[in-house]
C-alpha cells in the first residue's frame, strides 16, 4: 500500500513540474526573461509559487530546464547502446531531419531568439544555456562519431570540428531566414531533402574508402 501512495505522489510531482515547464516556457516567450516572474508562472501552472520553487530553486534553473527539455529528444538517435544497430548514413539522417524539424517550429525560433535578446543582459546565463542546449547536443553528436571511427565506419581525426561542421551542411542559412521570415517556413519533404544531401557531403569526407577487390592486383599486373 504504502510504494502504490508513493508511485501515485511520484507521478503528481512529475505531473506539476511538467505543467510549471510548459508554463515557464510560454511566460517567458510573452514577457521575456527578465520580466518574467515566478509568480506569474506559477498562476498560469495552476500551483503554488512555494511548489515552482521546489522543483526549479530558481527562475534561471527553470529557463536552462526549458532548454535542456527541448533538446533532449535530439538525444535519443545518437544514444550509445544502439550505435551499432544502425549505419553512419540512416543515423545522421534521423538526427538532421529531427533538428531542422524541431528548429523551424514556432515555438523554437521564438526561444531562441529570446535567447539571443536576453544573453545579451545575462551572459552567464547565455553560456550556461549554450551548455544544456547546443553544447550539449555537439558533445553527444561528437562522442558518437567518435565512437564510428574507434569501429571503423568513420574517419573522424577531430570529432568536436566535424561535429560542427555537420550542422552547419545542415542548416545553412534556413534558421536565419526562419528567424527573420524572409520566406515561408519549408515543408517535410525539403527537410527531408536537405537532410540526405547534408549526410551525402558529410559522408562524402568522413567515409572510410576502401579499396574494391581486384584493384590492386590489376595494378600490379599492369
Amino acid at each position: 500500500m504504502a510504494t502504490a501512495a508513493m508511485k501515485s505522489a511520484s507521478a503528481r510531482s512529475a505531473h506539476k513540474r511538467h505543467a510549471i515547464q510548459e508554463a515557464g516556457t510560454a511566460v517567458f516567450l510573452e514577457l521575456g526573461y527578465e520580466a518574467a516572474t515566478m509568480e506569474q508562472i506559477a498562476a498560469r501552472a495552476g500551483v503554488s509559487k512555494q511548489t515552482v520553487y521546489n522543483h526549479f530553486l530558481s527562475k534561471d534553473r527553470l529557463f536552462k530546464a526549458t532548454i535542456a527539455d527541448l533538446t533532449a529528444g535530439l538525444m535519443a538517435p545518437l544514444a550509445l547502446h544502439t550505435h551499432g544497430k544502425a549505419t553512419p548514413a540512416s543515423r545522421l539522417s534521423a538526427l538532421g531531419l529531427d533538428l531542422l524539424t524541431l528548429m523551424l517550429q514556432p515555438s523554437s525560433l521564438a526561444l531562441h531568439r529570446l535567447i539571443v535578446a536576453e544573453s545579451a543582459r545575462f551572459p552567464e546565463l547565455g553560456a550556461e544555456i549554450y551548455a544544456v542546449g547546443a553544447g550539449r547536443m555537439l558533445a553527444a553528436l561528437a562522442e558518437y562519431l567518435a565512437w564510428e571511427t574507434r569501429n571503423g565506419r568513420l574517419s573522424v581525426d577531430d570529432p568536436e570540428l566535424a561535429a560542427e561542421q555537420f550542422l552547419g551542411i545542415l542548416t545553412g542559412r534556413m534558421q536565419l531566414r526562419a528567424l527573420l521570415g524572409a520566406e515561408p517556413l519549408p515543408e517535410r519533404a525539403e527537410l527531408e531533402r536537405r537532410a540526405a544531401k547534408a549526410v551525402e557531403c558529410f559522408l562524402a569526407i568522413y567515409t572510410i574508402r576502401r579499396p574494391q577487390a581486384g584493384a590492386g592486383a590489376g595494378l600490379a599486373a599492369g
